[in-house]
């Protein structure tokens, strides 16, 4: 009978840090992440680009979460000025003196350098932390240095820029804009946008005028960066400094993501799919390996990512269309892949049903998105768009379905 070696612990630093995101999350999300953060090259993790005024009223929280990444093993470049140029010099100060006392290894730059990306590479590989200053000298105008800003992040392979506010994230204006986003399946909590898809949400956000004037003016400078940005990765977070970590280590995040988005294809059967990807792609995001007669069944429609990170199946049914999976790969959970593979189901699909293990996570977020939900024994099952007297028919024909998985 072989033993198996106990995992090793982790650094005391690491450790406290994870307890520390547990109170705001999932311990298993922040693990999920910092593993995918430290597998990319140092310079890759983020750049982060406070204003002003969380340097002014915030900074002892900001310098907190700092203190914490750092003690996670990451680091990222610190941009000064990015909208408010004139009070970068202040907030440079201030935000100096605080790393200092925090015992942060820092380094200063300003953009006039021919191009910093090579001395940055080297500062964040020793975990140091660069700190960026803006001026109006060297970049005049705010398209000029979001233009920069974009410039610096392709150069890096950066994959998540996060502006720091101190308002947090994108805010619906009123009853009426929350009801005119709620109806468009906008990705909104407690007021605020949690998830923008340029691809499919800007015509909508632009058109009824759903954001604050002051917000309406940052979504169109994001959307500027993001599509003058070569590298189709990148992602913006915008958060309050206090939900940092938050934003960084969980799935659902605390702020606005806006991202370029998602392209979804749909296909009638499974002849052009790459099987095993698919296959690969529902077993990451179920834990469970599929039993073999799984794809014996010919669908009604599939929707794929392109980099298979995400998937719907559709199959035909007596009683109406029952998504049979949905599933999508757990990184991609914090990027909004599951928002985008809906919607482009729901287009099509507008009557559905479907069930899950009482014991799923993602059950809440089905419970917004149905019309109805029955709990059964191991079980609920949710339906949208049928008359309700479909509905004993359909609770009956889920129940009856066998389990796709090998447990």
């Amino acid at each position: 009978m072989s033993e198996t070696s106990p995992a090793p612990a982790l650094p005391r630093a690491t450790e406290a840090v994870l307890r520390f995101i547990e109170s705001v999350g999932r311990r298993s999300e922040a693990e999920l992440y910092l593993g995918l953060f430290r597998r990319l090259p140092k310079e890759s993790f983020a750049i982060i680009a406070p204003g002003a005024k969380v340097i002014r009223q915030g900074q002892g929280s900001f310098t907190e979460q700092l203190r914490f990444l750092s003690d996670l093993g990451l680091a990222a470049p610190i941009v000064l000025g990015l909208f408010d140029p004139a009070q970068a010099d202040g907030a440079r100060d201030r935000l100096l003196k605080r790393l200092e006392t925090a015992q942060l290894d820092f380094a200063v730059h300003v953009p006039g350098e021919a191009d910093p990306s090579e001395a940055l590479r080297v500062e964040l590989c020793a975990g140091r932390w660069p700190i960026i200053q803006l001026t109006e000298a060297a970049t005049p105008t705010t398209e000029s240095r979001l233009a920069w800003l974009a410039r610096l992040a392709e150069r890096l392979d950066t994959r998540k820029l996060v502006l720091l506010r101190r308002r947090g994230p994108l805010q619906i204006t009123s009853e009426r804009s929350l009801t005119i986003a709620e109806r468009n399946l906008l990705s909104v909590e407690a007021g605020a946008l949690s998830l923008i898809n340029l691809r499919t949400d800007t015509p909508l956000l632009t058109g009824q005028r759903l954001l604050r004037k002051e917000d309406a003016t940052l979504f169109d400078s994001v959307k500027g960066l993001l599509e003058s940005c070569a590298d189709e990765k990148l992602l913006v977070s915008i958060t309050s400094p206090l939900d940092l970590l938050r934003e960084l280590f969980t799935t659902k995040g605390a702020g606005t993501l806006v991202k370029r988005g998602t392209a979804i294809r749909r296909f009638e059967s499974y002849a052009e799919l790459d099987i095993p990807r698919l296959q690969g792609c529902i077993e990451a995001s179920f834990g469970h390996p599929l039993r073999e007669a799984f794809f014996l069944v010919p669908p009604a429609a599939v929707y794929v990512e392109e980099n298979y990170r995400g998937a719907a199946i559709v199959h035909d049914t007596p009683v109406g269309p029952y998504l049979a999976k949905f599933a999508v790969d757990p990184v991609a959970q914090g990027e909004g892949m599951g928002r985008d593979l809906w919607q482009a189901m729901a287009r099509d699909f507008p009557a559905l049903f479907w069930r899950t293990r009482a014991d799923n996570s993602i059950s809440a977020w089905y419970a917004a998105v149905c019309d109805g939900l029955q709990r059964l024994p191991g079980w609920h099952v949710f339906w949208r768009g049928l008359s309700p007297e479909r509905v004993p028919q359909l609770v009956e024909h889920a129940a009856g379905l066998s389990d796709d998985f090998e447990r």
